[in-house]
């Protein structure tokens, strides 16, 4: 049964449908919501992309911290989706601080629905929202079909130090680290670069944790009714980041889509 769309971001936010509105409380003080953010910046501008004609798309963009950075630095037209309108809010606000709103859109909507089309963008972006789409293989298939021939997917993830699999909710497309490279070139595309974000990953997560900690204190003041589910809300993120930093290595990957896509080219062929 398919899920409704507030399911299916609290989901994806791992809180609960109650406790959706107030995310954006609890995470007022991040801008960057994830993501190896100076890593996509810097892998990005070394493709040395032209400035007029460049389109990024940035699934699930939160606050809009990577795509307002890569239009302000190299003036890149992008395109930002993601489901909370808060969010969107925040980063057309950032927008219009640096300068840089004509070449940003932000977009409120279900990335699965947008991905069901077809999209030519040069670039597309997925940051730290693993299983999204399902295993590795089927996400690097969805992000191919929003990009053109030859373009390039920036997938900002992770995969498994020392277990082949984990039966954990929210980590089953996780697999070890020479099946996810199988994964990520089984339709022929190029790995450019890998970068282990470990550490870094590590850092933000405590980081956040720290910042989230604070915010959920003066939330439970104002709305006691919410403080218990709040504090297990707290626990749960404590432990995930107990869980990512034991089991999960952080890397970041640059793949360029193979310059023959026939699967592409059949698709525009005459009935």
């Amino acid at each position: 049964m398919k899920k409704d769309k507030d399911t299916s971001v609290a989901e994806s936010l791992e809180t609960s449908v109650r406790l959706l509105p107030y995310l954006p409380y609890l995470l007022q003080d991040l801008w960057a919501l994830g993501g190896s953010v100076e890593d996509i910046i810097s892998l990005i501008g070394d493709l040395d992309l032209p400035a007029k004609t460049t389109r990024i798309l940035d699934l699930g963009c939160g606050k809009g911290a990577v795509i307002i950075r890569l239009a302000q630095k190299f003036g890149f037209n992008v395109v930002g989706i993601d489901a909370m309108q808060p969010f969107l809010k925040v980063a057309s606000e950032k927008a219009r601080a640096f300068g840089v709103s004509q070449l940003c859109k932000f977009e409120m909507g279900d990335i699965h629905a947008y991905v069901s089309d077809r999209h030519d963008f040069d670039v597309v972006i997925l940051a730290s929202l693993g299983g999204l789409f399902g295993s590795l293989k089927k996400t690097v298939g969805v992000l191919r079909s929003q990009i053109k021939t030859a373009g390039y997917i920036i997938i900002d993830d992770g995969y498994l130090k020392n277990k082949l699999r984990l039966k954990r909710a929210g980590y089953f497309h996780y697999t070890n680290h020479e099946t996810s490279i199988r994964a990520l070139t089984s339709f022929g595309d190029q790995i450019l670069r890998e970068i282990n974000t470990t550490d870094l990953s590590k850092r933000i997560n405590f980081d956040y944790l720290e910042s989230m900690s604070r915010r959920s204190v003066q939330l439970a003041v104002h709305h006691p009714e919410l403080a218990n589910e709040i504090q297990s809300y707290m626990e749960r993120q404590k432990e995930e980041c107990e869980f990512i930093d034991e089991m999960i290595e952080g890397a970041l990957w640059l793949l360029q889509k193979k310059m023959e896509d026939k699967s592409c080219r059949s698709l525009s062929l005459p009935n």
